[in-house]
C-alpha cells in the first residue's frame, strides 16, 4: 500500500511539473505572439493608444473601418471587435486597456445575444481572456462567470489547451497587420438564397451576469465617451431585443444609434456579405454614416 501511494504521489508530481513547464512555455509564446489572432489580442490589450476604439462582436469587427476615421477626421482609431463575443470579454479587455490609457470615444456595436441575453454557455466568452488571467481585474470576471474557474486556472496548461496550434502558428506566420487597425473587411456580395431565410427570433431571457458587465462598461473610464450602435441587417430586425440597451442609454444620456432597419441598407444586397454582416463596400458606407452622425451630435469634430 505504501509503495502504491508513493507511485501515485510521484505520478501527480510529474503531471504537475509537466503542466507547469508546458503552461509556462505556451504562456511565453502567447505573450510574444505578434501575428494572427494571438498577436491582435496582445496588441488590443497592451498596445492600443488610439483616440477611438470599436468594441463588440463580429459585427463590430467587420462593420467599422478605422482608416475612414483617420482619413476624414485626422484621429486614430482601432477596431477591437471579436467574433462571437460580447460584454464579458469586452468589459475585461476595456479594463485592461484603461489601466494604460483612456480613449476619447468608444463605439460599441450591440448584439443582445452576446451582451445581455441568456443564449450561450458563458464559459465560451472566457477563451480570449485566459492568457491574461493574472492581469488586474480579469480573475474577478472569471469568478463572476463561474466560481470554480479559479481552481481550473491553477493549471497552466488549462489556460491554453484549446489554442496550442494557434499560438504556435501565430509565432510563425505574419497574419496580423497593424496597418489595418484591427479591421477585417468581408469581400464579395451575399448569397441571396441563403440570406433570405430569416432566423427564428430568440426568446428574450436576460442573463444577469452579462447585464451587469454590460452596464458597468461606460463607468470603467470617466474620460471616455461611449456610443452604442446597432449596425444594419439585410432584412431588418424586430427591435424588442434591443429595448434594454436603448432604455439603459436613454436613462444615462448615452447616444444610442439604431440602424437595424435603416432603409438605406435593408434588402440592399450590394452592401452585405450575408444577412447579418456588411461587406467591404457596406462597411465603408456605414462607417461614413456613423461618423456623420457623431459629428452632428458633437461627439467627434472635423479637423
Amino acid at each position: 500500500m505504501k509503495k502504491f501511494l508513493i507511485k501515485v504521489a510521484v505520478f501527480f508530481v510529474i503531471v504537475a511539473l509537466i503542466d507547469m513547464v508546458a503552461g509556462k512555455l505556451f504562456g511565453s509564446l502567447a505573450m510574444r505572439a505578434t501575428n494572427g489572432d494571438s498577436g491582435r489580442s496582445n496588441f488590443i490589450t497592451f498596445k492600443t493608444n488610439q483616440d477611438v476604439l470599436i468594441l463588440g462582436s463580429s459585427r463590430a469587427y467587420h462593420h467599422y473601418n478605422p482608416k475612414i476615421f483617420s482619413d476624414s477626421l485626422g484621429i486614430s482609431c482601432y477596431n477591437c471587435g471579436q467574433d462571437g463575443n460580447g460584454s464579458i470579454l469586452n468589459y475585461a479587455r476595456f479594463q485592461l486597456i484603461c489601466q494604460r490609457y483612456h480613449p476619447k470615444v468608444v463605439i460599441y456595436d450591440v448584439i443582445p445575444d452576446f451582451d445581455y441575453l441568456a443564449v450561450d454557455d458563458n464559459h465560451k466568452y472566457l477563451g480570449w481572456l485566459k492568457p491574461f488571467y493574472d492581469e488586474k481585474g480579469v480573475a474577478d470576471v472569471f469568478e463572476m462567470v463561474d466560481e470554480t474557474e479559479k481552481y481550473k486556472m491553477m493549471s497552466q496548461m488549462y489556460r491554453y489547451n484549446s489554442k496550442f496550434m494557434q499560438i504556435i502558428t501565430d509565432n510563425i506566420h505574419a497574419m496580423h497587420d497593424e496597418a489595418l487597425n484591427g479591421f477585417d473587411a468581408l469581400e464579395g456580395e451575399m448569397d441571396t438564397i441563403q440570406s433570405r431565410v430569416r432566423p427564428e427570433p430568440i426568446p428574450i431571457v436576460y442573463d444577469f451576469k452579462k447585464m451587469l458587465l454590460f452596464s458597468r462598461l461606460p463607468y470603467v473610464s470617466k474620460d471616455t465617451k461611449f456610443v452604442y450602435v446597432v449596425s444594419p441587417y439585410w432584412d431588418g430586425r424586430d427591435t424588442a431585443p434591443w429595448a434594454f440597451a436603448k432604455a439603459y442609454c436613454q436613462e444615462r444620456g448615452i447616444p444610442f444609434l439604431d440602424y437595424s432597419n435603416d432603409p438605406k441598407y435593408v434588402h440592399h444586397d450590394v452592401y452585405f456579405k450575408d444577412g447579418a454582416h456588411l461587406n467591404d463596400r457596406g462597411a465603408d458606407e456605414f462607417t461614413r454614416d456613423v461618423i456623420t452622425e457623431l459629428i452632428r451630435r458633437g461627439i467627434l469634430t472635423k479637423p
